[in-house]
């Protein structure tokens, strides 16, 4: 469980970081992107300790099957209004996935290697972190199609 001293200092750490320089955890594979996360069986994300700088190699294996996209989780900068999940200043991805959910925001959270950079956090603290193990971009495409 994490301690409130925890909380504060991440909440602190992650304040520091440039509007500019956060980072989108639902990033596509592509040579260049952080691994992060694997899906597990049961459907949720299951976080690294450190990311995991991809290569072409990886990239190119991880497509062999199903789409790399439906077994890990990637991160990479966040682009805001060169993405289309850009709206009213910020990422909308996360308010729908929160939506969808409704997971509450927990006193503990998960080990999350990307947390001090990561766009979702920096918008919607513990609530993100709450909902984001949901998230795959396979569900986040079915998702988007019944919006």
């Amino acid at each position: 469980m994490m301690q409130e001293t925890e909380l504060s200092r991440l909440e602190m750490d992650s304040d520091k970081v440039s509007e500019n320089s956060l980072d989108c955890p639902s990033y596509i594979a592509k040579p260049g992107a952080d691994l992060f996360g694997i899906v597990g069986e049961n459907g949720k994300v299951n976080y690294l300790n450190d990311t995991i700088r991809i290569d072409k190699t990886f990239v190119e294996e991880a497509q062999k099957g199903r789409p790399a996209e439906e077994r890990f989780r990637f991160s990479g900068k966040c682009i805001q209004h060169g993405c289309h999940q850009w709206e009213d200043g910020k990422c909308g991805l996360i308010q729908k996935v929160i939506e969808l959910h409704q997971n509450p925001a927990g006193t503990s959270l998960q080990n999350c290697a990307i947390r001090n950079s990561c766009r979702w956090y920096a918008q919607e603290k513990e609530l993100a972190c709450a909902n984001c193990s949901e998230v795959f971009r396979n569900s986040e495409m079915m998702f988007l199609q019944t919006v």
